[in-house]
């Protein structure tokens, strides 16, 4: 009777730690640049507590996770990174950060198999990844009340206002509230007590107009597609399957539409450029000799500009659905990856391997995740993620059909956070870089789904 008794507070325990860890993550990177180093520090020591209050939390079920081959893949992905020191440049590097995406997939994993077969449990964890994304937004809301200019990004000659929020760019702090979309979703439409659903339904207008006003293509993405799972896997039988579809793209629609409202300024400046003297005229020599400008324009500059003498004169405005630079990226990753296309560069290396060499990209990641792993562990690598991707969407399709409405509202939720992380990955090279501000609550809902697709194996439920 005191373990029953004891395991709602553990869970609440487990709640407060998702949420902290979610919230440090995003204030690493964030716009308070004050609290940049302090939570750098905080967001590991936070971890930590985390992995300890899961590994807890599973031993005191003592449960074996039923969905073994996901978890077998899991350890052979971890496998292969930590051989991939073999042969990477940057050992130790690869060391640290495999370290440190191991305690994510620890405390995920063990999140799941506590957590397995119990709606209620999966419940109160998924809570605490929206807690810690609501936090996030609200902090983003208070940066914007006392200081409009860490809040919001500029707008140039080529590009509207951005709002940012509490992450240190447009795009940062909103992929966390993109995963963060299905679940507030489901709590607004899970709860009877109409104080508690306008609770609910305003942290879900908040997560997104977070999004809309950021401009975060990505993120919007996501979060659609994600809530698109969402409303597809909870809504009962094909017709309602059908007009949640349609509900979701109609609201999809009006959010793109919003999304283009602002304007670029025409008077201001354009995004200062990495090179000044890339327009500075050449010296001709000879009719076959020419003399770079002294000093030599950067190497990021060398793909897209104008010839060395010709100005730069086509604006080039942010779309819809345009690539911001990063097709050139990612043709150039690939290029790169074919070099050693079975095992890879060695893991975490990306940011080292990579060299962002074209004039409409700015990042030192190649900001694809599939991409991503690929470059860092080659064919091996992209083949076991994707064994992971398969498996956990065949079973949510094929658990899906056999759970109660209440069991499939929670796996729906869980499905549709990891979708918007899944989708969210095309765009942001994160989900395996363990102190991105999204990967963490992407994997605790990986693994929280299936341990809500679990139920329909062990055949009950815990309330």
């Amino acid at each position: 009777m005191r373990a029953a008794h004891a395991q709602p507070s553990l869970e609440r325990a487990l709640q407060l730690a998702i949420a902290t860890v979610i919230l440090l993550m995003v204030l690493s990177a964030g716009a308070i640049i004050g609290w940049i180093s302090v939570a750098r520090k905080l967001r590991w020591a936070a971890l930590l507590a985390l992995v300890a209050l899961a590994v807890a939390y599973a031993w005191r079920r003592g449960q074996l996770p039923s969905a073994r081959t996901l978890y077998v893949a899991t350890v052979a992905f971890l496998a292969l990174a930590a051989l991939s020191t073999a042969w990477s440049s940057f050992p130790r590097l690869t060391l640290g950060r495999l370290a440190a995406l191991a305690l994510i997939f620890v405390a995920g994993g063990a999140l799941g198999a506590g957590a397995q077969g119990r709606t209620e449990s999966i419940r109160r964890l998924l809570d605490g990844v929206l807690g810690g994304t609501v936090a996030v937004a609200v902090g983003g809301l208070l940066v914007l009340l006392f200081d409009h200019s860490r809040a919001v990004q500029p707008a140039t000659s080529a590009m509207a206002e951005r709002y940012q929020g509490l992450g240190g760019g447009p795009d940062t702090a909103t992929m966390v509230l993109a995963v963060g979309v299905p679940t507030a979703a489901y709590a607004a439409l899970r709860t009877r007590r109409r104080s508690a659903r306008a609770v609910a339904a305003a942290g879900f207008l908040l997560l997104l107009g977070s999004i809309v006003a950021s401009g975060s293509r990505g993120a919007l993405a996501g979060a659609f597609a994600g809530l698109l799972a969402f409303a597809v896997v909870a809504a009962d039988g094909p017709r309602r399957k059908v007009l949640a579809a349609v509900a979701v793209t109609a609201l999809l629609i009006v959010a793109a539409a919003i999304t283009r409202l602002p304007k670029p300024h025409p008077g201001a400046p354009p995004l200062p450029s990495a090179s000044p003297e890339s327009n500075m005229p050449t010296k001709p020599v000879s009719p076959k000799r020419y003399v770079y400008p002294v000093p030599p324009p950067n190497l990021q500059d060398d793909i897209g500009r104008p010839p060395f003498g010709v100005g730069e004169t086509t604006r080039k405005p942010r779309t819809l659905f345009g690539t911001s630079g990063r097709a050139q990226a990612w043709q150039g990753a690939l290029d790169l990856g074919r070099e050693r296309p079975l095992l890879g560069f060695g893991f975490g290396t990306e940011d080292h391997v990579f060299v962002d060499r074209y004039a409409d990209f700015n990042s030192n990641t190649i900001e694809n995740s599939y991409i991503g792993v690929f470059l860092e562990l080659g064919l091996a690598g992209i083949g076991i993620f994707l064994v992971l991707i398969a498996t956990v969407a065949a079973r949510t399709v094929r658990a899906a059909r056999r759970l109660r409405p209440e069991q499939r509202h929670v796996a729906a939720a869980c499905a549709g956070a990891t979708v918007a992380g899944l989708v969210l990955a095309l765009f942001q090279s994160y989900i395996y870089a363990p102190g991105n501000n999204a990967t963490a609550a992407v994997w605790i809902c990986f693994f929280l789904l299936v341990a809500a697709t679990a139920i329909a194996e062990v055949g009950h439920a815990g309330a």
